[in-house]
This record gives structure tokens, sequence and C-alpha cells, in this order.
């Protein structure tokens, strides 16, 4: 699979690189807090979105995943996360909702 450093020179995100975004959020999220802090946090992360704020929205998502020093899945996430921001508003609504998706798939270890 094309590595996500390419995202930023590419004009529309693939359904491969969204589906990845997705469970990598979804893995790293099942360590992080409970199933309510994570209802807050999509709920806070969707109208944000809406907004199309990508500021915020990576500012809020990486203050959640900041909290595990110790979750490998969760720095990687981070790490695709940094390599793509600023984007298209387009591409931005995408895979907004793909971490959204991803966070509410997350079940609790």
């Amino acid at each position: 699979m094309e590595n996500l450093k390419n995202w930023k020179s590419k004009k529309l995100l693939s359904e491969d690189e969204l589906k990845r975004v997705k469970n990598l959020t979804t893995n790293a999220f099942s360590k992080i807090g409970s199933e309510n802090y994570r209802q807050k946090l999509v709920y806070n992360l969707l109208n944000i979105a809406k907004a199309n704020n990508q500021r915020e929205f990576f500012w809020t998502l990486l203050r959640a995943l900041n909290s595990q020093k110790d979750n490998i899945k969760a720095k990687e996430l981070v790490k695709d996360l940094r390599d793509v921001y600023p984007m298209a508003s387009g591409d931005f609504e995408k895979l907004a909702y793909s971490v959204i998706m991803g966070i509410m798939s997350a079940k609790s270890e």
C-alpha cells in the first residue's frame, strides 16, 4: 500500500487509505477512555468536522491520542496525521469521518 506521506500530493484519498486510518483509529481508541468519553469526543469531532475546522479537529484528536504514551497504534496514527495536515477540504471531510467512525467502532479492552 502506498505510504500515507504521499497524501498531500494527491487530489483524493483512496478507499484503502481511509480504511487504514479507520482501523488505526479503532485500535488506538480501544485503549483510550471509557465508552462515555469516546461518545463525547465523537460528538465534539462531528461538530468540528461540520464546521470544516481542520486546526481544531486535529488539536482535539491529538490531545486525546497524547494521553496514551505507550499505545503503539496511537503513535502510528499521530505520525500519519502529522504527514497530511493541512489538507484539501474534501479530503479533510473524508478523513474526519473515517476517524470518527474508527472511534465509534472502538471497544474497550
